[in-house]
């Protein structure tokens, strides 16, 4: 089983947890948090600019900005002004990001209606 780096504190409410393919996906009332090896990657939902389902071939051409390339789900991009990338090393913020990843159908349309709402 895959141990993840503990958070310190999630932002708002939990509305879904998933673990597919050694990744971790959580949804929040205000933030989207993946969990890959030792790094996690966070993004306020006030920070989402689009979530948009792309093809397979756009996120194998992304691979050096994809995550969960190879997990199970649609892919999807996330258009993003403000994301927070944690490792051992340190924190490392970067702005105005597409975010590639697989986001099962469920979480998906889970994350659009959050999104919808705020």
């Amino acid at each position: 089983m895959t141990r993840f780096p503990k958070i310190e504190s999630l932002r708002g409410e939990l509305k879904r947890s998933e673990v597919r393919s050694g990744i971790r996906y959580q949804l929040t009332t205000r933030e989207f948090i993946l969990q890959r090896d030792r790094r996690t990657y966070r993004i306020a939902l006030q920070d989402i600019l689009g979530l948009i389902e792309c093809t397979d071939s756009e996120l194998a051409g992304q691979m050096h900005l994809a995550v969960g390339a190879h997990a199970a789900g649609k892919p999807y991009k996330i258009v993003t002004s403000l994301l927070y990338q944690i490792s051992p090393s340190g924190v490392r913020e970067q702005t105005f990001v597409s975010f590639y990843t697989r986001l099962s159908p469920a979480f998906a349309s889970q994350m659009a209606g959050l999104l919808a709402s705020s």
